[in-house]
């Protein structure tokens, strides 16, 4: 007979490693917030967040590391958020519902905020799109998963790619209406737009002449 699975409660301190971490992290992102990536170094955060610089280091190996520390949050709430999603739903409407969650939106809107901020520094720029292309794989096993044997295996990491690709442009037009001193809709808004495209085709048709 089949034992159910054991709910594994997180000890206390487990909790409060957890707590610790997303202070150091919320600091992090409030100092790019205020003040720009260039501001973010290991005291500042640690101050921030009202921890020692060595407390800093033993949660986060670098600097680097703190900055993408809300982007991969995101993406582990994005993949628990999609693997509830029912099995047999469209893929895409799968991937809408997920970005329009409420329960999410904050830690969307962070990524917005750093994303924004990215613009100014390429070196941070790419460390944000380097966490973009490493959760690639595993959104495309979960859509290979999903759509079944069916599809070539082009055809399911072309979705992938294309899904991704809207995430990235959403990125661009997003923060240059910011760093524009425009007020653009909320980060999460343009994006779940972005992937409304591929609903309706992506190909413009050529003005004639």
């Amino acid at each position: 007979m089949t034992r159910p699975p054991t709910c594994v409660i997180p000890s206390l301190r487990d909790r409060k490693r957890e707590q610790t971490r997303r202070a150091i992290s919320a600091a992090a992102y409030a100092i790019v917030r205020d003040e720009g990536v260039d501001a973010v170094t290991a005291e500042a955060v640690a101050d921030r967040a009202g921890v020692s610089r060595r407390t800093f280091f033993n949660y986060f190996p670098s600097v680097e590391s703190v900055i993408t520390a809300s982007v991969s949050d995101f993406f582990v709430a994005l993949s628990a958020r999609l693997d509830e999603r029912p099995v047999g739903e469209d893929v895409l409407v799968s991937v809408l519902a997920v970005v329009d969650d409420p329960v999410d939106l904050s830690l969307v809107e962070r990524i917005g905020v750093l994303v924004a901020a990215g613009e100014t520094s390429a070196h941070a720029k790419g460390l944000i799109l380097a966490e973009f292309h490493t959760w690639l794989d595993w959104f495309e096993a979960w859509l290979r998963e999903r759509v079944g044997p069916g599809p070539s295996d082009l055809h399911v990491a072309t979705l992938a790619a294309a899904v991704l690709g809207c995430g990235e442009a959403t990125i661009r037009v997003w923060s240059k209406s910011v760093l524009a001193g425009e007020q653009p809709p909320a980060f999460h808004v343009v994006l779940a737009e972005s992937l409304g495209h591929l609903r309706s085709g992506l190909l413009v048709p050529t003005p004639s002449a």
